[in-house]
């Protein structure tokens, strides 16, 4: 779980040591570390300008332990399979940009989803969504950008994740990735950030 790549546009390493002193304490300490992450997040705000065309990704912190036996969730946990997402603000709805390696394994898992597309040399563009302004799942009180992966030509599995995205630094973006347990009942499933191209 590194930053490699990340640009700090608050100078002097900032963001970044913020981001990797809060990773560190998720291993020494899950709740603790957790809970920073969870104030960055209660820090940002409702992004200031449509998102629009691809972001590069990285994987924060992961809190799967309820669901470790699920194949898809040690998939994303044991590698690194997401590069980013690519955004349409025109039609408020997206994609993930993934990994050859993963789109292997996803066709198997998913034997009846056939979106995934070459974005490039070495990624596919699949698994969309939906995206619209409301309140945090787990923090009622802010404004978030809701990444919705609940749409039709979407495995069951995967409309079961809710992101919630807010903006922290004028090129950075902090996220949590819910999963639906129940009607009702949400589990954070992972923290992750964004940052434009």
């Amino acid at each position: 779980m590194d930053t490699e790549g990340f640009v700090d546009t608050q100078g002097a390493g900032t963001l970044r040591h913020r981001i990797e002193a809060a990773q560190y304490e998720v291993l020494r300490d899950r709740m603790r570390g957790f809970d920073q992450l969870g104030a960055m997040f209660r820090d940002g705000t409702f992004p200031r300008a449509p998102l629009d065309g691809e972001t590069r990704g990285q994987m924060i912190a992961a809190d799967v332990a309820p669901l470790v036996t699920n194949p898809f969730v040690r998939l994303l946990t044991s590698t690194k399979p997401w590069l980013g997402k690519v955004f349409d603000a025109d039609h408020e709805r997206g994609e993930n940009l993934l990994t050859p390696g993963f789109v292997r394994v996803a066709r198997v898992m998913f034997p009846g989803y056939r979106r995934f597309r070459p974005a490039g040399d070495h990624a596919f563009s699949g698994l969309g969504f939906r995206t619209y302004p409301g309140d945090g799942l787990q923090d009622p009180d802010r404004r978030v950008l809701k990444i919705d992966y609940d749409i039709p030509e979407n495995p069951p599995l995967i409309r079961r994740i809710l992101d919630e995205l807010v903006q922290i630094d004028d090129n950075y973006y902090l996220g949590k990735a819910h999963v639906r347990l129940s009607v009702s009942r949400w589990h954070l499933l992972f923290i992750f950030a964004l940052q434009r191209r």
